[in-house]
């Protein structure tokens, strides 16, 4: 099988090496690897594939390197591509379109294809990894390989690892895993092509954070924390845009790379340096992805409603823009500047963040931005109205168990030794016990009528703050969803109860089986199950 790399700069210099050593191994391959080379002219005004087919090396990405004498750089795109059965790309993401309307229509054969490209398209309709670009413009099966690799170290043969994800044919995914693996590039198969793609675009953003940490000097112990942060946020987010991502795919780490370096420096000139600037200088002509991804990043996430719900990807990408400044990715040195990567969202406990996030686990001061505060739904806890009804009805039930605890002590004459009842009380039992038993009856019954006066007054309080919530988004919903049905039989019966009451109330059927779209349910009725999933939460907290 003949294969071609699309893509010359330093990752796809690095595969190129990998794939020529093992075509002239293994019997399966074509011993000739092609290389689709961008042509540009060398300062000496040689061609670049000229120099790298007479020195076998890319003097400009990968220079000191011999790719193998079995590599030949080609600048026609459709002619290195025409006979390959395996193609390889590996260019920066932004061009990933460009090169797939070229060859659209010009593939033809069984041919499988494979993606080391980290990043992703935003479209209307949300994001679109670029394996599923190359399948649908060019009609082939793609795999991806993804990891968290430095070419240059893997250029020197130092060890290190990567995964292929696949969709179909474990076949497939095995022949890919023949032509990459190497005694120093070890490669392993797992059936997640979204899990694995996304772990590759992700990292760097997360990679951007750990540099700007280096960058100020905050030490390994915030950037191992950012690192955790980092990876919660990516499997969250993959599993919230893919439901199929599998959790065991998320084992790679984020910490070097070009992301970072270029992070570090950026951070160190205190966001004076322009990440082009940077990147013009530092990288000799290689892209930056993790700018351009964070940014894809927080357009998804602004679309969807998830800003707050991943703060550590929405901070790099306002650091990037210049809005934040790089300390900004911590509230490290001092008490005052807002810690805007942990914003503590102004709003009543039960409204979830998605999976096990919480600020509480990172161990870091935190500060609640005005916005959060602005946007969050009201608390019934924290407002006037809340405050007016908890001190009204606190002086209530503390007199309604005053007389809870009397009648207690009346249905048992044993128990009368207490020297807070009072004297004739004890006399009227001893002399008249059916007398007690009516009392006793009358205080149960009224207490019983009181409690379910405050209920009816809270529901409709209840119902006038709901009123006033915003609207909550898709993942606020999605995890609204998934713990009602994780509620317990008892606590079922109160969620039946909120949608039987607001059905009648709309004037809407309500029979013996009812399903509830969240989507289309109106915010009230929404706000009211949000407020019964967090009150039986803060009661199970309570009880624990």
């Amino acid at each position: 099988m003949p294969v071609t790399v699309v893509g010359s700069g330093n990752w796809g210099s690095v595969a190129a090496k990998l794939i020529a050593s093992n075509a002239l191994k293994l019997p399966s391959f074509h011993d000739e690897v092609r290389m689709w080379v961008f042509e540009e002219v060398l300062p000496n005004g040689e061609k670049l594939t000229d120099a790298i087919n007479k020195t076998n090396e890319n003097v400009k990405y990968l220079p000191g390197i011999k790719l193998g004498s079995n590599v030949v750089a080609d600048p026609d795109l459709e002619n290195a591509v025409k006979e390959a059965n395996m193609l390889v790309f590996v260019t920066p993401h932004q061009f990933m379109d460009g090169i797939c309307k070229k060859l659209s229509g010009k593939i033809t054969g069984d041919v499988e294809a494979i993606s080391l490209v980290k990043g992703m398209e935003v479209k209307k309709d949300g994001p679109r990894m670029i394996s599923s670009l190359i399948s649908k413009q060019l009609g082939v099966n793609c795999c991806v390989l993804m990891g968290a690799n430095i070419a240059n170290e893997i250029a020197l043969e130092k060890f290190s690892e990567a995964t292929v994800g696949y969709r179909e044919s474990r076949e497939i995914a095995d022949t890919w895993v023949q032509l990459f693996s190497t005694p120093y590039f070890m490669v392993t198969a797992v059936h997640d092509v979204e899990g694995v793609e996304l772990c590759g675009t992700l990292k760097n953003v997360v990679a951007i954070a750990a540099g700007f940490v280096d960058g100020l000097e905050m030490g390994n112990n915030t950037k191992a924390a950012i690192m955790r942060i980092g990876l919660r946020e990516m499997r969250a987010l993959s599993k919230l845009l893919f439901p199929s991502v599998k959790d065991s795919t998320f084992f790679e780490s984020c910490v070097g790379g070009r992301n970072r370096r270029v992070a570090e420096a950026f951070a160190q000139s205190g966001g004076k340096r322009s990440f082009d600037e940077l990147e013009a200088e530092m990288l000799q002509g290689q892209k930056l992805q993790g700018v351009s991804t964070a940014r894809e990043v927080y357009e998804v996430l602004n679309y969807c409603g998830w800003l707050e719900m991943f703060p550590l990807f929405a901070t790099v990408h306002q650091i990037c823009i210049g809005r934040l400044k790089p300390e900004a990715i911590v509230h490290y040195r001092e008490q005052k500047v807002f810690n805007f990567l942990f914003p503590v969202v102004f709003r009543s406990p039960a409204i979830p963040i998605y999976g096990d996030f919480s600020p509480s686990h990172l161990g870091l001061t935190v500060a609640m931005t005005k916005r959060a505060a602005e946007e969050a739904p009201p608390s019934p806890d924290s407002s006037g109205i809340g405050s007016k009804i908890l001190g009204y009805y606190r002086d209530q039930i503390q007199s309604l168990a005053r007389r809870m605890h009397l009648t207690s002590q009346l249905r048992d004459k044993n128990s009368l030794i207490d020297g807070e009842v009072e004297e004739d009380i004890q006399l009227l039992m001893k002399s008249d016990p059916s007398l007690m038993k009516d009392i006793a009856s009358k205080y149960t019954n009224d207490v019983v009528a009181r409690l379910d006066n405050m209920r009816e007054q809270l529901e409709k309080l209840l119902d006038n703050v709901a009123t006033t919530c915003r609207t909550m988004s898709r993942g606020e919903k999605r995890d609204l969803q998934k713990s009602i049905k994780e509620l317990p039989g008892e606590n079922l019966k109160r969620v039946i109860e909120i949608i039987k009451d607001h059905y009648v109330a709309s004037g809407k059927e309500f029979s013996d089986e009812v399903i509830v779209n969240m989507e289309e349910e109106d915010s009230i009725m929404v706000s009211r199950l949000h407020f019964c999933v967090g009150a039986v939460k803060n009661a199970r907290k309570l009880a624990s």
